[in-house]
């Protein structure tokens, strides 16, 4: 965990504590806060900052009404996966696959949850070509796929 010049965690304009943490650190630092009645996971959410993808967390003690946000930065694109803590992260973190390209180490069933698997690229990174067009179409058996040809797609 990283924090501020007097060895505090920073603050968020809104008041909320910010923790940023280390990656290899991040599951142990996470079971952590979940003890310590964070046991509701509102958000996951990734930032590209061009030079790196960051993986913002959302954490909310119900009972105490107190929100804590957890930084961290992925490896080559992959942090693990928080699932085993909260189950929400389950769709949390397929998202963030989907639409970042971030890689959840651990998590039973990564795959795209809104574009077909098909889909090349993840349309939230600054990196992704907007002027390559996907076209969406469905197979005889109905399952979706991502086509180039804009005779193929709709």
């Amino acid at each position: 965990m990283t924090a501020d010049d007097s060895g505090q965690p920073n603050r968020g304009k809104d008041g909320r504590t910010i923790f940023n943490v280390d990656r290899d650190k991040l599951l142990e630092f996470m079971k952590g806060m979940k003890e310590k009645g964070y046991d509701h996971l509102s958000l996951i959410t990734g930032v590209d900052r061009k030079d790196f993808i960051e993986v913002v967390y959302h954490l909310h003690a119900v009972e105490r009404n107190e929100y804590v946000v957890v930084k961290t930065t992925t490896n080559n694109g992959v942090v693990p996966s928080v699932t085993s803590l909260w189950s929400s992260a389950k769709w949390e973190e397929r998202e963030q696959y989907d639409l970042m390209g971030i890689k959840f180490e651990g998590h039973e069933n990564l795959k795209r949850i809104f574009l077909p698997e098909s889909w090349v690229g993840h349309p939230l990174r600054k990196d992704y070509d907007l002027g390559n067009v996907q076209y969406i179409n469905m197979d005889s058996d109905g399952e979706d796929y991502a086509t180039f040809d804009e005779g193929d797609g709709w």
